[in-house]
């Protein structure tokens, strides 16, 4: 599961679930800063971002792959 908003005039936020998606995150997008994580059980499954406002399609476009 991924969803997007806009978090502010300046940034959005990005809820992954998908640990391929957050791998990808973790590697490629220094930029976007960890808010919260999710966890069950002492395991993380799920993770949210603020996003640029300049990475919004990017963003989005991560939040459509961790739902498929």
């Amino acid at each position: 599961m991924g969803e997007c908003w806009k978090l502010d005039n300046n940034n959005y936020a990005l809820y992954v679930e998908n640990l391929e998606v957050l791998r990808s995150i973790r590697r490629y997008y220094k930029d976007f800063e960890l808010m919260a994580t999710y966890e069950k059980k002492g395991k993380v499954f799920a993770e949210q971002y603020r996003v640029p406002l300049h990475k919004k399609r990017v963003a989005k476009r991560l939040a459509k792959k961790a739902c498929n």
